[in-house]
């Protein structure tokens, strides 16, 4: 036991530790509302980026129809509509890992992690590729 514990305990001060800390982060039971047409998972929050504008423009989406989750967050959702997702990794078994999560998946798009994407414009016409696919 440290110091520190070890003070706590002859204060009196018993000590918790959560078992399940995302319920406190509001990552248990995301409800998606009826608007939501695109949700966007990535560990990089790219809602800021101009990409990201480009890439909801091209799908004709305003930024209110989009919601970005983390690849946590993914398995907590609530939706009841088809959307089309968007998956953004550095490797393809996160992804996969990831697939059965996607509820009412009218599309899902893949792509390399925001960081490589942004910089490669292979992996830029492979998204441009796949949105024409509809």
């Amino acid at each position: 036991m440290d110091r520190r514990n070890l003070l706590l305990k002859e204060m009196g001060i018993t000590q918790w530790q959560l078992h399940r800390p995302e319920v406190l982060q509001g990552e248990v039971g995301i409800a998606v509302a009826e608007h939501i047409r695109f949700i966007i998972v990535s560990d990089e929050n790219l809602s800021q980026s101009p990409l990201f504008t480009d890439v909801l423009l091209s799908l004709t989406l305003k930024k209110e129809d989009c919601l970005c989750l983390n690849y946590d967050q993914i398995q907590h959702l609530e939706l009841n509509h088809s959307v089309r997702y968007w998956l953004l990794a550095e490797n393809t078994e996160k992804i996969d890992r990831t697939l059965p999560h996607c509820l009412h998946a009218e599309r899902i798009y893949r792509s390399p992690c925001y960081r490589d994407f942004q910089s490669s414009p292979a992996a830029k016409r492979e998204l441009w590729k796949q949105i024409q696919q509809i």
